[in-house]
């Protein structure tokens, strides 16, 4: 290896150790910090004010985050139905099913609604988007035909009641659509420490399954993506 190669190679041992450290310190501590005051401290600021550069860390990935949210649509009614999507983030998702649907979305980020916003308007989409809580959807009860939410429902920390509203808002015969992280059913030992550092981070690992059907809905579950840590949970009231 020449000189240049050489330093390179430093170079680039040098940034790997740099960003384990990083890593390995907010994991640290997210350990000595209860999930709530990470979400409160943490996560909703970033979420919020870094919401322009969340397009950039999925092109990074080669769309990975996209592509993984992208099977709640084959679960979705016939065109033309009510949609609302809950957690809608950059919007991409959103933009999808406008096209479709008469949509709408809640969020808690402003910045979030903003990029939202402007993704729908330079193609001519519409949408009811709404800046709130999971927990207190301002919609009346039975408006939707399907309510879907994406890699949001594990950082809730009232699951109960935030199942109650999506539950709530859909009419009868329509669908609550969840897509997340979480645990593996065959339990392989990747998927168990991707759930374990997800932990660690603030959110909270679950399965939606007995949550739907506490409350009456008919219950799918497909799992996909990388060893199996992804899964969609589909309930039809």
């Amino acid at each position: 290896m020449n000189d240049h190669g050489r330093e390179r190679g430093w170079w680039f041992a040098l940034g790997a150790g740099l960003a384990a450290l990083v890593v390995g310190l907010i994991i640290w501590l997210c350990l000595r910090t209860d999930r709530r005051t990470i979400q409160r401290l943490f996560w909703k600021p970033v979420y919020d004010r870094l919401a322009r550069l969340y397009d950039s860390v999925d092109w990074l990935t080669g769309g990975t985050t996209h592509r993984l949210r992208r099977p709640a649509l084959r679960y979705l009614p016939a065109e033309g139905g009510r949609v609302l999507e809950v957690g809608f983030g950059t919007g991409k998702l959103h933009v999808e099913m406008a096209k479709r649907y008469h949509v709408a979305g809640v969020d808690l980020a402003p910045g979030m609604a903003y990029v939202t916003r402007r993704r729908l308007t330079r193609q001519g989409l519409r949408s009811a988007l709404a800046i709130g809580n999971a927990c207190a959807l301002p919609w009346p009860t039975g408006l939707f035909d399907a309510v879907v939410s994406t890699f949001v429902f594990s950082a809730l920390p009232d699951a109960d009641a935030a199942m109650d509203e999506m539950v709530r808002v859909v009419r009868p015969g329509g669908r609550v659509i969840i897509v997340d992280a979480g645990e593996a059913s065959n339990g392989n030992r990747i998927a168990h420490l991707l759930a374990k550092t997800w932990t660690a981070l603030g959110d909270y690992m679950r399965d939606e399954v007995p949550l739907m059907e506490a409350r009456g809905l008919e219950v799918e579950r497909e799992e996909y993506g990388p060893w199996g840590c992804v899964h969609i949970v589909v309930g039809t009231r």
